[in-house]
């Protein structure tokens, strides 16, 4: 398995962000939006888009970027209560496994101290998100992000925050999570009861992501560090105008980081 000792630039704690994405869909449009103004998991310190083959989404200093490729089936919409299923979403969670193992196996995120799986449709703040965790470098940690439900902190899929050390107790103990019944859940669903069953500590952060599937925020809040969801690239951009302000409506100077592989 590869491994890595590199230095990796950029403010603390590092950050390694990822979206899939589902090619032929609105999402194509979000990214290639997103990664031209350096915005969402492009002002990470790394960061990577997988999807079912690899394209060009854009181009960085005169590099084009591409995405990972990760052979998985397309995802069907799931029904709460109909067999089992245990989401109104998408199953989306083969899909998501593989990913997952992708970005394990690459070697690429053992440097960084937390990874990130955003949507594409999440209006996404890496700056904020840096100081919700930054209390948590080096613990095996993750959080969970809706306290809607009496049952307990959910972890809600639009924005996915995990410490590394949480994802090397992943990796040692993959095939025991595999192993769950998780054909009918989505993946946060399947992510969060993976933590808890590998003794990954739950912390649960209910101002991380105003979400209306959970509890909506306006975009002024700036307390959040994400909003979900914005489909199209001009509501996407009117929400992370607004929750920025016009003080800070300046292109940033700081160069963006270089793009990643092109394959893991």
């Amino acid at each position: 398995r590869v491994t890595t000792t590199t230095t990796i630039p950029g403010p603390t704690p590092k950050l390694f962000c990822w979206s899939h994405l589902q090619l032929d869909s609105y999402e194509e449009a979000l990214i290639k939006f997103q990664l031209a103004r350096r915005s969402s998991i492009f002002a990470c310190n790394g960061y990577a888009v997988i999807s079912t083959k690899k394209v060009v989404i854009g181009n960085i200093d005169g590099a084009d970027v591409y995405t990972w490729y990760n052979p998985a089936k397309t995802s069907t919409m799931g029904k709460y209560g109909m067999n089992g299923q245990k989401t109104d979403s998408f199953l989306n969670t083969g899909t998501f496994l593989e990913a997952w193992g992708s970005l394990m196996d690459s070697g690429v995120i053992w440097a960084y101290d937390f990874v990130v799986k955003v949507d594409p449709d999440a209006v996404f703040f890496p700056d904020r998100l840096r100081q919700h965790v930054k209390g948590h470098v080096g613990a095996s940690v993750y959080f969970p992000n809706c306290g809607k439900y009496g049952s307990g902190a959910k972890l809600y899929g639009s924005l996915e925050v995990f410490s590394v050390p949480a994802l090397k107790a992943y990796q040692g103990r993959v095939h025991d999570c595999e192993n769950l019944p998780w054909q009918g859940w989505g993946e946060d669903y399947y992510m969060q009861h993976c933590m808890d069953m590998i003794g990954v500590q739950s912390v649960p952060d209910f101002n991380q992501v105003g979400d209306h599937r959970c509890v909506a925020a306006p975009c002024t809040d700036w307390t959040k560090v994400a909003f979900h969801d914005f489909k199209v690239p001009a509501d996407w951009e009117a929400c992370f105008n607004q929750a920025i302000g016009p003080q800070t409506t300046t292109p940033p100077t700081t160069k963006p980081p270089p793009p990643p592989p092109s394959t893991p």
